[in-house]
Order: structure tokens, then C-alpha cells, then sequence
């Protein structure tokens, strides 16, 4: 069975929260995204409504925005950004 995990950790314990969201929720956010990272919360918010496999593509792609934001914050002490 394909499931979306609740929670993503990275190396040095930078954790990832996953929260699928109502339509609603999500176009409170942005009407035309069906995932967001959130790299002040550290959230990824995917569209619940959706089939599993495309969360789970959207889960991967928002995934790799956190993985920059964490190569950012913790590989290069947060030169990159400056």
C-alpha cells in the first residue's frame, strides 16, 4: 500500500512535517499549487484529494525544495542565501 508519511527527517534532524489539506486549506495558500514547502514551518502541504501516486509524486518534488533549503541552512551555514 502506498502511503504518505507524516513526517520527514534529513540528515542533522532537520525534520520535514506533511500535512495533506482540504482543497480549501490549499487555495488559502495558493489556488493553483497542489503542493507547497513551507520553509519557515518547515511543512510540506500536499492536496489530500488527489491520487496517492500523484501526493506522492508532488511529495518528491516538495521534498526536493526542502532538501535545497536544508543544504542552505546547514551545509554552507547559510551562505548561499546572502
Amino acid at each position: 500500500m502506498l502511503r504518505i508519511p507524516a513526517h520527514v527527517i534529513l540528515p542533522f534532524g532537520y525534520r520535514i512535517l506533511v500535512k495533506q489539506v482540504t482543497d480549501s486549506e490549499m487555495d488559502a495558500r495558493d489556488k493553483d499549487a497542489d503542493g507547497i514547502w513551507d520553509s519557515d514551518t518547515r511543512t510540506i502541504y500536499i492536496r489530500k484529494r488527489l491520487p496517492v501516486t500523484r501526493r506522492r509524486y508532488i511529495l518528491a518534488h516538495e521534498l526536493g525544495h526542502a532538501w535545497l533549503d536544508w543544504q542552505h541552512r546547514h551545509l554552507d551555514n547559510g551562505k548561499a542565501s546572502t
